[in-house]
């Protein structure tokens, strides 16, 4: 084999492993059949580490009435679902901050820089250390939540955020079947109670529910509710390895 047939065959197999190693979903969010959010997911893998990135914004109607735009994401050990670091970028209607968490050494390190409405002028930065008693960031307490409702039909979630330690009940209703524009999937339903202070725009409140593929380990539908109102999102659409979910967060069942 030629240098250039070895080189595009390298190429190629590293391609196909780094796709193999990654998947992203997307969604849209209605309010009364109204399209108002979209909110991207990516999950991507290298060696012992799970790297998640996310963004959220107003599209449409929902930008006229309030702009958001967040975006964050975490690095999570493998196999474990531990913790190593969370950031979190909030733009919701003219709150402005920016959250970095380090986990390490039994510690979590918090940086947190509130802005002057929506200017890269900083307000205030503050710097502060908490003991880790194993309550993780909102990305990982998301997995966690996939993994354990396939094991027990109800259990706690345990979640570090704002400063706070949260237990976030949760109870499997079921299985339905549903169809999004993403194609058809045999689901669990998942009431979960995100009793969170917090702030700005999107303060939870209420129950929660989540539909769950039984195939991939992915949300693809949500009932959510805020302080502002509520909204529907659906799987839009999934590429790359549908199976990654699955593989990271498997469990005897």
């Amino acid at each position: 084999m030629g240098g250039t047939a070895k080189a595009l065959a390298v190429l190629l197999t590293s391609s196909l492993f780094s796709f193999g190693e990654e998947l992203k979903a997307c969604y849209r969010a209605y309010f009364a059949f109204v399209p108002v959010a979209e909110t991207c997911i990516g999950y991507r893998r290298e060696a012992n580490l799970l790297k998640v990135e996310s963004f959220a914004r107003t599209v449409g109607t929902g930008k006229l009435v309030k702009r958001v735009y967040n975006k964050g994401g975490a690095v999570i050990e493998l196999p474990e679902l531990k913790p190593k670091r969370f950031f979190y970028h909030q733009e919701e209607g003219e709150f402005k901050r920016y959250q970095e968490y380090t986990f390490v050494n039994d510690r979590i390190r918090v940086v947190e820089v509130h802005f002057v409405s929506l200017s890269q002028e900083v307000e205030r930065r503050e710097e502060k250390e908490y003991e880790y008693r194993g309550f993780v960031d909102p990305y990982t307490a998301s997995l966690m939540l996939y993994k354990e409702s396939a094991k027990a039909e109800q259990g706690t979630i345990k979640m570090f955020y704002d400063d706070k330690e949260y237990q976030l009940p949760y109870r499997v209703k079921g299985k339905e079947k549903v169809e999004t524009p993403a194609g058809n999937f045999l689901t669990r339903k998942v009431d979960v109670q995100p009793n969170i202070e917090t702030k700005g725009l999107l303060r939870p409140r209420g129950t929660w529910r989540l539909w769950l593929d039984e195939e991939t380990n992915i949300p693809v539908k949500m009932e959510l509710k805020f302080v502002i109102g509520s909204a529907t999102a659906r799987l839009e659409s999934m590429q790359g390895d549908k199976n990654l979910m699955e593989n990271l967060l498997r469990a005897k069942r």
